[in-house]
C-alpha cells in the first residue's frame, strides 16, 4: 500500500505509516495483533503524550512541534509508536521530514548499522534525530525575540508590535505544551520496559535523549521569561505613551479653556466691556489671550509639566 512502508532485516521490522487513516491502521492491527483501542487512538484527534505497556508491545504517543513559515505559527503533530523487541511501527501524518529521511537512510544503506539488537536501537536513533531537529525551531524563536527586543525601543510601540509579541507568546505556549510530556514518557519507557528490550545496551542513547529534553525545556523556560518581560515592557511603553498623550491633551484643555472663556466674555459685547468700541480693541483682546497662554505655558514649564 502507498502509505505503508517497511524495512526487514535479521528478524527486525520497522513499519512506517504516513497516513493516520482507518484503512492502513486496521490492516496493521490484524497483522500484529494490536489492541483496537490503541489503533483507534492513533487516529485524529490528537491524544495526550503517554506510554502504556500492552501484552507483547508498548504503545507510546509523543508530540513534536511544526513551524508554518507562511503564517509564522507554531503547531504540533502526533507520532504514535508501537514497540516490541522485534518490531517498531510509527504512525504519523507525514509532517516531520526527519522520519522519512531516517527511514530512507535505513532502507538505502544503514540497515546493518541500526537494525541490531532490538528495535529500541531504531527507536532511540529516531527520537534522537527528532529532538535534534527541534533546536533550529528554538533558534528561530530566539531570533524573533531578539528582533522584537531591538525594535521595542527603536520605534514607538503600536498594534503591529503587540501582535508580534502575542504571536510569539502563543508559539512558546504551544511549544511548551508539545514538549511537556516528553520527559515523563521517556522515563516511563525506561521504567516499564523489561529485559526483552535490552535497554542496558543503549545507555548512551538514553543519556543523550535526557540531555536533549532537559536542554530544550530550559531553553523554553528562558524564552518564556524573555517574551513575558518584553510583553510587560511593551505594555509599560504603551501606558507611558497613553499617559503622555493624556497629559498633553489635559494641558491643552487647561490652557484653552480660560482663554476661550475670556474670548466668550468679550464676545458678549455688553455695555461697559473694555476695548469693544476701540479701533484697536481686537488686537488688545488678542494680546490678552496670547499673554495668558504664554503665562500658563511658562508656569507649566517651570513646574516641569511640559
Amino acid at each position: 500500500m502507498k502509505y505503508l512502508q517497511e524495512i526487514q532485516h535479521k528478524g527486525l521490522l520497522w513499519m512506517n505509516i504516513t497516513r493516520q487513516a482507518e484503512k492502513e491502521l486496521n490492516e496493521v492491527q490484524k497483522r500484529f495483533g494490536l489492541l483496537k483501542d490503541d489503533v483507534k487512538e492513533s487516529l485524529p484527534p490528537f491524544q495526550r503524550p503517554k506510554i502504556v505497556k500492552r501484552p507483547g508491545y508498548y504503545f507510546m504517543v509523543l508530540h513534536f512541534p511544526v513551524f508554518d513559515r507562511e503564517t509564522r505559527r507554531l503547531s504540533f503533530t502526533e507520532v504514535d509508536f508501537f514497540l516490541s523487541a522485534s518490531f517498531l511501527i510509527t504512525v504519523h501524518d507525514n509532517k516531520l521530514s526527519v522520519i522519512d529521511s531516517f527511514f530512507n537512510d535505513c532502507r538505502k544503506g544503514e540497515t546493518e548499522k541500526y537494525f541490531s539488537g532490538t528495535m529500541v536501537h531504531v527507536l532511540f536513533e529516531l527520537l534522537n534525530r527528532l529532538l535534534d531537529a527541534i533546536f533550529p525551531i528554538l533558534l528561530h524563536v530566539n531570533e524573533d525575540i531578539n528582533v522584537i527586543d531591538k525594535k521595542l525601543f527603536d520605534k514607538v510601540p503600536g498594534r503591529e508590535m503587540a501582535e508580534e509579541i502575542l504571536r510569539l507568546k502563543t508559539n512558546i505556549v504551544t511549544f511548551r505544551r508539545t514538549m511537556q510530556g516528553h520527559r515523563t514518557v521517556m522515563e516511563r519507557l525506561i521504567l516499564y520496559s523489561g529485559r526483552e528490550l535490552d535497554l542496558v545496551s543503549y545507555q548512551s542513547y538514553i543519556n543523550s535523549l535526557r540531555e536533549f529534553v532537559t536542554e530544550i525545556w530550559h531553553m523554553l523556560e528562558s524564552q518564556k521569561e524573555s517574551i513575558n518581560a518584553l510583553h510587560e515592557a511593551n505594555e509599560s511603553l504603551l501606558s507611558l505613551r497613553t499617559n503622555q498623550v493624556m497629559k498633553t491633551l489635559t494641558i491643552i484643555s487647561v490652557i484653552t479653556f480660560p482663554l476661550t472663556l475670556v474670548a466668550a466674555l468679550f464676545g458678549i459685547q455688553a455695555k461697559g466691556t473694555p476695548f469693544i468700541n476701540e479701533s484697536w480693541g481686537f488686537w488688545a483682546i488678542l494680546g490678552i489671550i496670547l499673554l495668558g497662554a504664554g503665562v500658563m505655558v511658562a508656569f507649566f514649564k517651570k513646574r516641569k509639566w511640559l
